[in-house]
């Protein structure tokens, strides 16, 4: 019967026409009603009408048959969500995006491997060659010299790993990889490490006898370092502060003198006199580390280099045999080893000084066979200017292997 809104069968706007296939009477079973079309009404869109209305009288004579019902009816389909893709999409295009990354990176190592080939200096056995100055070279980019107390040999006379004294090393790129798990030996001599001008000498001292004196009287370029030099002088008279005349004739107790002035470099060349005679070697060398003592406690911040005594002409030893070339270099040693113990620097000045017969060089050499000429003395300044520690801070001379400029000492001026 017709409901309140004068529709049939149960049907209202919202509910879901029935499926295809669905049996539908005949006209005057009561589900079909004459005058309404059947697909409007299945579709909510036919128009209302009141329940006392007249039948369409267009209609009145034509009955919808079931078959044209069946075959306007439009399938039931679930409203898809706008921008919602299917699973198989989206599976889709996540593949393809996998697949674009695998690619790319497929390539970039393709092209990096051809490149490193093309590289010179590559090789397919060991991989590319590391370049001076890489973050692989031992502090490369910190200037960082290579081993400059080499020199060293092992115990079967064979070349060992060159020893360097720790934290001297100086402003030049290493070109190997070295890993230190010991502190290196310290060297038994200073070696020749760069050149440095005379102002390495501007807060020196020189202390010794009448050698030493020379420095003073033929006026030698020392960079304005104090010239304690005295005539005759030796270890013994150092220790028991002996008053002692320099050469401007004044009178002076070199240790006093040290006292006040306070050098940051000394250097020391003592023994001819006290060694002219022969026998009692043990009483030098006593009074010697004893001397050495005394300057270390005068001088406690200053860099102390002992220098060897030197040999003289043969004509000198006629006269003093207690300078035989054999005896000085037994001295010599002694005076080395009590330098290692004691911390001071050895500078093996002989070496500079003594010719292939074992004697003084007589182009150094004064007529006394003893004392040295002015190019003697020349060349023991420039000895001492090309034997001591490197140091950053030290006044190297231009062209010398360890010059730097201004502006590069101001680059590395947190460096040690």
């Amino acid at each position: 019967m017709p409901n309140k809104e004068g529709g049939y069968g149960g049907y209202s706007r919202q509910t879901r026409p029935p499926r295809d296939g669905r049996k539908v009477r005949a006209p005057g079973s009561g589900n079909v009603r004459r005058g309404v079309n059947p697909s409007a009404e299945l579709r909510g869109t036919a128009p209302r009408r009141a329940a006392s209305q007249e039948p369409d009288s267009r209609l009145e004579s034509d009955w919808v048959r079931p078959e044209e019902i069946t075959q306007r009816r439009v399938p039931y389909r679930a409203p898809s969500r706008p921008g919602n893709a299917g699973p198989v999409r989206r599976r889709q295009r996540r593949a393809n995006r996998r697949l674009f990354v695998v690619a790319t990176a497929a390539g970039i190592l393709l092209l990096s491997g051809i490149i490193t080939l093309l590289l010179p200096g590559a090789d397919p056995q060991t991989g590319p060659v590391t370049a001076e100055g890489s973050q692989d070279t031992a502090l490369a980019d910190r200037l960082i010299a290579p081993d400059p107390y080499a020199g060293t040999q092992g115990s079967d006379g064979t070349a060992a790993v060159p020893a360097i004294n720790w934290g001297t090393i100086g402003p030049v790129r290493q070109t190997d990889n070295i890993t230190y798990t010991v502190q290196p030996a310290q060297p038994a001599a200073v070696p020749e490490c760069g050149r440095v001008t005379t102002d390495w000498f501007s807060d020196a001292a020189f202390l010794g006898d009448s050698l030493t004196e020379g420095l003073a009287y033929y006026e030698i370029n020392v960079g304005g370092a104090l010239v304690l030099g005295y005539q005759g002088t030796s270890p013994n008279q150092i220790v028991n502060r002996t008053t002692l005349t320099n050469n401007d004739g004044e009178e002076q107790v070199p240790l006093d003198i040290l006292a006040e002035r306070q050098p940051a470099k000394l250097y020391v060349l003592l023994g001819t006199n006290a060694l002219t005679g022969t026998g009692n070697d043990e009483g030098f060398l006593a009074y010697y580390g004893r001397m050495l003592d005394e300057l270390k406690t005068t001088l406690p911040n200053a860099m102390i280099f002992v220098q060897s005594v030197l040999n003289v002409r043969p004509e000198a030893v006629e006269k003093a045999p207690g300078l035989a070339p054999d005896r000085l270099a037994s001295i010599n040693a002694s005076i080395q080893q009590m330098c290692a113990e004691k911390g001071c620097y050895y500078l093996n000045l002989t070496e500079a000084f003594t010719g292939e017969d074992g004697y003084l060089t007589a182009e150094y050499a004064q007529t006394d066979g003893i004392h040295l000429t002015v190019s003697g003395y020349n060349k023991w300044i420039d000895y001492l200017c090309t034997h001591l520690p490197y140091n950053k801070s030290n006044p190297y001379q231009q062209g010398s292997t360890w010059y730097l400029t201004d502006e590069l000492k101001q680059r590395i001026a947190d460096l040690p």
